[in-house]
């Protein structure tokens, strides 16, 4: 049996490109995805059997207390990305980006496999001649990279 992968903002660029190549190695996907963009990326994916398309948000508490048990796999993508996103609603931005994930890490099992991407912003601004190590301390400068943070340090802990 394959596992089942939950792909939270599933029909965004990453995940549009991800979700694809993880039904062509045989997982079970399920997007999950409010498509506040309006995105058709994912089309392509609907004729394949092993793909689940939920419209939902992960905000919804209740919605994703019951979803987050039933996958192997979450994949978090779903976010308002940058600062100036996050600076036109940060009412939304702290739905979506810190408030949405600490529920999920409150719901996830020891067994269940959580991939967390992250930005450069947590960095904040470095030295135009170095390059960023995992060794290089995080200085977020803008909200949106200091949530990052915080939510990564959430996960790890």
């Amino acid at each position: 049996m394959s596992e089942k992968v939950l792909i939270t903002g599933g029909a965004g660029y990453i995940g549009s490109i991800l979700t694809p190549y993880l039904l062509q190695k045989g997982y079970h996907v399920t997007v999950l995805d409010n498509l506040m963009y309006k995105q058709t990326s994912l089309l392509e994916c609907c004729s394949n059997k092993n793909f689940n398309f939920m419209r939902g948000d992960i905000s919804d508490i209740k919605l994703m207390e019951n979803l987050v048990p039933q996958f192997d796999v979450l994949i978090l993508l779903a976010a308002i990305v940058g600062a100036p996103a996050c600076n036109e609603n940060s009412t939304l931005s702290d739905a979506i980006n810190c408030r949405a994930p600490i529920n999920i890490l409150n719901s996830i099992s020891a067994e269940q496999k959580v991939l967390l991407p992250t930005t450069n912003s947590g960095y904040g601004i470095g030295d135009k001649i170095d390059f960023c190590t995992e060794e290089t301390p995080l200085k977020p400068i803008s909200d949106y990279g200091k949530t990052k943070v915080k939510i990564e340090k959430a996960f790890l802990d």
